[in-house]
C-alpha cells in the first residue's frame, strides 16, 4: 500500500513538473515570440530608413545627358505629317531614327506623333501618374502648362515571324546608332534607361521593348493593359550594342510612349529626363587640331 502510494507521489510530482515545465516554455515562447516582433519591427524601420536615404540619394544625383537625341519632340518621325496623322511605320523613320522588320517578318504598323493636348481623344487620358510629368490640367488653350513634349502611338501587328523562326517576328523601331564605346558590354558602372508608356490593346505573344541592348531592358507586354500611364526604368552594366527598341512576337498592339531617356546612373523611381548634348558617351571627340 505505501508502495502505491509513493508511487501515486511521484505521479503527481512528475504532473506538476510537467506543468511547470510547460508553463515556463509557454513563457520563454512568449519572451521569444514578443522579441522577434521588435526585432523584425526595428529591422522594417531600418531598412524604410535605408530605402529613404537610397531615395533621396538617387534624387539629388547629378542627370546626366541623354544618349539618345530627338526624343521630347520626336521632330524627325512623321516630320512632315500633322499630329493625329497615322503613318507607316517605314515612312514614318528618319535620321536619327531608323526601323525595319527583321530576317522575313511581315505585319502592318503605323505610327501617330500626338500632342498632349490630343491624349484623351486617342484613349491616352492622362492618370495622376503621368501628371508627374505633364502637370495638372490648366485649360482647353494651354492644356498642360509648360509641358510641350510629344507622344508616339505605334499600332503594329505582326502576323509572320522570320524565316529562322516562322513563331518570332522581330519589328526594330526608334533605333539609334551603334557606338562601339570602349567595347560593347564593357564597363563597371550603371546605366540607366527609363521612358513613359500606355497599352490600349495587346494579343498574342506580341510584346514591346523600348529600351534593349545598349540600355537595360524595359518590357511591356500584356500584363501593361488598361493599367494607364506607366513609368518604367531599368539598369544595367555598362553599355551594351545598338540603341534598338523593338516589337517581339506575334500578334497585335496598339502602345504609346513619351520621353525615352537612355544614361548613366541610377535615378530609381525619380521620373528624369534630359537631352542629348553632342552624344558625350557614343562618339569620339574631334582631336584639338581639328578644332575641337
Amino acid at each position: 500500500m505505501a508502495l502505491e502510494q509513493d508511487i501515486g507521489r511521484l505521479i503527481d510530482s512528475t504532473d506538476r513538473l510537467t506543468d511547470t515545465v510547460d508553463s515556463k516554455i509557454a513563457d520563454i515562447t512568449s519572451t521569444l515570440n514578443q522579441k522577434s516582433q521588435e526585432i523584425d519591427s526595428r529591422l522594417a524601420a531600418k531598412e524604410q530608413a535605408v530605402e529613404s536615404k537610397i531615395a533621396s540619394f538617387q534624387k539629388a544625383l547629378p542627370l546626366a545627358p541623354n544618349n539618345l537625341s530627338d526624343t521630347k519632340l520626336f521632330s524627325k518621325i512623321n516630320s512632315d505629317q500633322d499630329f493625329g496623322t497615322p503613318v507607316d511605320v517605314m515612312q514614318s523613320h528618319s535620321a536619327p531614327w531608323s526601323c525595319f522588320y527583321y530576317q522575313g517578318t511581315e505585319g502592318t504598323a503605323t505610327v501617330t506623333k500626338l500632342t498632349n493636348k490630343m491624349l484623351s481623344e486617342h484613349g491616352f487620358e492622362p492618370n495622376n501618374e503621368f501628371h508627374r510629368a505633364l502637370g495638372n490640367y490648366r485649360s482647353d488653350n494651354d492644356t498642360y502648362y509648360g509641358s510641350n513634349f510629344r507622344i508616339l502611338v505605334f499600332d503594329v501587328d505582326l502576323t509572320k515571324g522570320m524565316t529562322t523562326d516562322e513563331n518570332l517576328g522581330l519589328l526594330f523601331v526608334l533605333n539609334q546608332g551603334c557606338p562601339t564605346f570602349t567595347g560593347w558590354s564593357k564597363g563597371e558602372f550603371l546605366t540607366q534607361a527609363s521612358c513613359w508608356v500606355n497599352v490600349l490593346e495587346q494579343s498574342g505573344s506580341l510584346a514591346f521593348y523600348p529600351s534593349q541592348n545598349r540600355s537595360a531592358n524595359i518590357r511591356v507586354s500584356a500584363n501593361d493593359v488598361g493599367k494607364g500611364w506607366q513609368y518604367k526604368h531599368a539598369t544595367r552594366t555598362g553599355w551594351g550594342g545598338c540603341h534598338q527598341p523593338y516589337f517581339r512576337g506575334l500578334g497585335k498592339m496598339k502602345v504609346a510612349i513619351a520621353l525615352p531617356y537612355v544614361g548613366t546612373g541610377d535615378h530609381g523611381d525619380n521620373m528624369i529626363w534630359a537631352d542629348s548634348v553632342g552624344h558625350p558617351y557614343s562618339h569620339t571627340a574631334p582631336a584639338l587640331d581639328e578644332g575641337a
